[in-house]
């Protein structure tokens, strides 16, 4: 059996690895430590991880793989091999997520995840089991893990109560116990849609009414707290923004895009803290002049990319230009930090007409108003005072706000990066501008030249590392045109490319979806095979870790996308139509957990039919927030007996036709045109083999 994980660590430079001259690196950073110090491990230790690192070296020098850890060396060995893991980096083990029983729908890549954890998976599809109702446009469920298994549990509330054919869920927690609803109550007369809050034991409350006085239509959820005591709405672009804090609201939902004299404004959403303490969003949409604002503890409202320039005609850098269009670009996670950009000068340090970056801090707890507008905390140019800084946009904003990544046309620092380069007037120059207790004044680096965009950048919550895709040769080894995944270090200044095999070839990157929160470990889907076992045409997912690449998906007949990775990496969650355990009867489509030191007991086992799938409530202790009927994957599932003809009639099949209609317009509910059209090419193609 050919082994996963492949070392790529190189075997002779040029090297993936951008480390700048000792004195750039002085001049930047605090000494590195070394990794093996009085209080690391003792010698023996310390000699067997440098053997070790050279056989890695010498495996990827000789064009060969590093072989995964062997299975008589994980503590979960028998259950890697009964679930078709032992190729699995990390003793992992694959474990179905979703159930087997889904009315023969997929649960389509890109369209059902709503949240996840290490134990918990949230998700729809239009399949109607574990208690769901019959006819949803898309019905809501949660997975929770249990010692034998994964149990699927209905999220959907109950149609005697609720209009559960134009029920939708709006938001869900990672952990899939609360849940944000807009429906329609039975028996109400005259009830229009409202808002509804699940809670982990299922019950739903009624915030209030999805209506404002004077506009007529439905609202669109726009943003929500993280334990969803602040729901902010508004009816489209240049709408004012309305919110809801709290529960039983029988009047008019408050008006919170306002000044503090309390003149409303037509706005485009921003973005919502996660306390819901700080609102921010954008005025003068969709055609007047923009200006970005927050309101701030329902209490005052701050003129984000408001003026503190005073400079007059008399001064060296002259007067102060005139109002310019604000555009937002990132918050921190607690609103404690708001960055725009514009060609306004803001300062009086800020003297050229280019476009720069700035830093607004919003005052901490509930300021009292101040005139129609309070000031920034604290007002910072981020593209510092040089002239001609050219800002093009912000690639990353870290949750804590103290790391942000930026391109710009402009030199605004002077050291070297990677390939020993500097940065160039004109150029696409990547930038990190960190602002901490380090950094009390803020200090700008100079990253790399980009030679096209970045997709999806990502980083760790104080942005130390920064993940992205990119087309960009950004270190030696990458020789050709397609899309690679990069991680950038801020606090050493390496840059790796990590969608590399042993030879150094790769590319061809289709996403990036997670790291985890320490930044050692990425998850990306590639259709380039970086390893050996991948033996398809079309896309898998993969793992890096610490210079170690592995194919976490099979890697056989069909594509595995969407891959997610929890904070710790403990779980990697991916969609495949691929039958990866041996409990996976059917090529629906399914979500797969490749768990560290996971896997579930295989038993014999034949197919269900009909409502025999469903489970029993006596067979496992439900999770709060799980129906009664919960589908139970695991040993002792109803999976693993057989049906009673009798007592369980096969209800009739659903022709291809019908799944596909029904998979339609289940893609009818997304309002983004890019992820509907990509939801409706996957059903027609499933349904289109299913003929």
């Amino acid at each position: 059996m050919t082994p996963d994980t492949v070392s790529t660590a190189p075997a002779a430079p040029p090297t993936d690895l951008s480390t700048p001259s000792p004195k750039e690196h002085a001049m930047r950073h605090s000494p590195a430590t070394s990794r093996f110090t009085r209080t690391g491990p003792s010698r023996p230790r310390r000699l067997a991880a440098t053997l070790g690192t050279l056989v890695s070296l010498t495996v990827a020098g000789l064009g060969l793989t590093a072989a995964p850890a062997l299975a008589e060396d994980c503590p979960n060995a028998a259950l890697r091999a009964a679930n078709n893991s032992t190729r699995l980096p990390e003793c992992r083990a694959y474990e179905m997520v979703t159930p087997l029983y889904k009315e023969g729908f997929p649960v389509f890549p890109g369209f059902s995840l709503l949240g996840f954890t290490g134990d918990t998976v949230a998700y729809k599809f239009p399949g109607s089991v574990a208690g769901n109702a019959s006819g949803q446009i898309a019905n809501a469920y949660v997975a929770t893990r249990s010692t034998a298994g994964w149990i699927t549990g209905a999220l959907n509330p109950p149609a005697s109560v609720y209009n559960t054919l134009q029920a939708s869920v709006e938001a869900e927690s990672p952990d899939g116990r609360l849940s944000l609803w807009k429906m329609v109550r039975n028996g109400v007369p005259g009830d229009g849609f409202g808002w509804f809050l699940r809670g982990p034991d299922g019950d739903f409350t009624r915030i209030g009414d999805d209506k404002a006085e004077g506009i007529s239509g439905t609202g669109s959820l726009i943003g929500a707290s993280a334990d969803f005591s602040h729901v902010v709405f508004y009816f489209g672009n240049g709408s004012p923004l309305y919110e809801y804090v709290g529960t039983g609201h029988e009047g008019p939902p408050t008006l919170v895009s306002v000044d503090n004299l309390g003149q409303p404004q037509g706005v485009c959403f921003n973005s919502l803290s996660a306390d819901g303490r700080v609102i921010a969003y954008t005025t003068g949409c969709p055609l007047g002049e923009r200006q970005v604002w927050a309101r701030v503890a329902g209490s005052a409202s701050v003129l984000v990319s408001g003026s503190e320039c005073t400079r007059t005609s008399g001064d060296p850098g002259g007067a102060c230009n005139a109002t310019a269009d604000a555009t937002y670009w990132g918050a921190a996670a607690d609103g404690s930090r708001v960055l725009f950009t514009t060609t306004q000068q803001l300062l009086n340090g800020d003297t050229d007409q280019t476009n720069d970056l700035y830093a607004c801090d919003i005052p901490p707890g509930i300021p009292a108003p101040v005139g129609s507008a309070n000031p920034c905390a604290s007002l910072t140019e981020v593209s510092g005072a040089a002239t001609g800084a050219n800002v093009e946009r912000v690639v990353n904003v870290s949750k804590d706000g103290s790391r942000v990544y930026f391109v710009a046309a402009g030199v605004l620092a002077a050291n070297l990066g990677t390939n020993d380069a500097a940065a160039v007037a004109g150029d696409h120059n990547l930038y990190v501008w960190e602002k901490d207790a380090a950094h009390p004044a803020g200090q700008t680096t100079f990253v790399a030249k980009l030679e096209s965009g970045i997709e999806q950048p990502q980083s760790t919550g104080d942005g130390r590392y920064l993940v992205f895709n990119t087309a960009s040769a950004l270190v030696a080894s990458d020789t050709n045109a397609a899309t690679d995944v990069y991680r950038y270090d801020a606090d050493t200044g390496a840059l790796l490319r990590l969608s590399a095999d042993a030879y150094g070839s790769g590319g061809n990157i289709t996403s990036f979806a997670a790291m985890t929160d320490d930044g050692s470990a990425v998850v990306f889907e590639s259709s380039a095979a970086l390893s050996p076992n991948d033996t398809n045409s079309g896309e898998d997912v993969y793992e890096w870790r610490d210079g170690l690449l592995s194919l976490i998906s099979p890697g056989g007949k069909y594509n595995a996308t969407t891959s997610w990775i929890t904070g710790s990496g403990q779980d990697i969650f991916f969609f495949t139509e691929q039958p990866v355990t041996a409990s996976d009867s059917g090529t629906e489509g399914d979500i797969y957990d490749a768990r560290i030191e996971g896997g579930f007991p295989v038993t014999a086992s034949t197919r269900c039919s009909g409502e025999a799938c469903q489970g029993a409530p006596a067979l496992q202790p439900q999770p709060p927030g799980i129906s009664a009927s919960a589908a139970f994957n695991g040993a002792g599932s109803p999976l693993a007996a057989e049906a009673s003809p009798a007592a369980q009639p096969k209800p009739k099949s659903q022709t291809a036709a019908q799944k596909l209609a029904k998979a339609l317009k289940a893609c009818k509910a997304k309002h983004n045109k890019k992820k509907r059209t990509a939801c409706e090419k996957r059903a027609r193609n499933t349904y289109r083999r299913a003929k």
